[in-house]
C-alpha cells in the first residue's frame, strides 16, 4: 500500500522521460496537478509563524506557488461542493470526489465561468478558476488540501509532488 489507501495511476509526460505516478481519487482514475508545474513552498504539518496573520499552527494543506492569473485544475472527476469567499483561504473551491474525498483549491483570484455560472460537475483537468491573492497570503500560490472522511490528509502523496528547490 503507498500510505493513502488508493492504487497508485501512472501516465507518461510530454517532453519529460519516465512516469509521474499518483494516487487516485476512486482508486481507478488519474490525478491532474492542480497547477503546473507544480512544488510544494510550504508542507503540510506543523509549521512556525510565517507572518502576523499567519501565527504558528497546524497546515492542513501544501501551498504550491503559481503566478497570478495561472490556470487551477481539478485533480479528478468530482462534483462542486462549495464555492465561496471568506476568511484565511479567501476565494476558495472545494470538490467532492468518491470515497469520502474532498480537494480544496483557495486563494483563488476568480473562478472560471462555468463554475460562476452554476456548473456543478467537473473532470480531472477541469479549470476552476485562477491564482490570486485572496484571503490570507505572502505571495501568489494556491492553497490545495484533500480531506478523506472529514480529516486533512496530506495531499503531496497524492499528487507526487515534491519541495520546491
Amino acid at each position: 500500500m503507498n500510505g493513502v489507501g488508493s492504487r497508485v495511476m501512472c501516465t507518461g509526460l510530454l517532453i519529460v522521460i519516465g512516469l509521474m505516478c499518483s494516487p487516485s481519487a476512486r482508486g481507478d482514475d488519474k490525478w491532474t496537478m492542480p497547477v503546473n508545474p507544480a512544488c510544494i513552498s510550504s508542507p503540510f504539518g506543523w509549521r512556525h509563524a510565517v507572518g502576523p496573520m499567519a501565527p504558528a499552527g497546524m497546515h492542513n494543506g501544501i501551498d504550491l506557488p503559481a503566478p497570478a492569473g495561472g490556470h487551477v485544475y481539478a485533480v479528478a472527476a468530482g462534483r462542486i461542493r462549495l464555492v465561496k469567499k471568506m476568511g484565511l483561504g479567501g476565494l476558495q473551491v472545494d470538490v467532492q470526489h468518491p470515497n469520502g474525498l474532498v480537494t480544496i483549491y483557495a486563494h483563488l483570484g476568480s473562478v472560471a465561468p462555468a463554475i460562476a455560472t452554476g456548473q456543478r460537475e467537473v473532470a480531472a483537468g477541469s479549470w476552476l478558476g485562477r491564482i490570486g491573492r485572496t484571503g490570507v497570503t505572502y505571495g501568489t500560490h494556491l492553497f490545495f488540501m484533500v480531506m478523506r472522511d472529514g480529516q486533512a490528509v496530506d495531499p503531496a502523496p497524492y499528487l507526487g509532488v515534491t519541495p520546491c528547490r
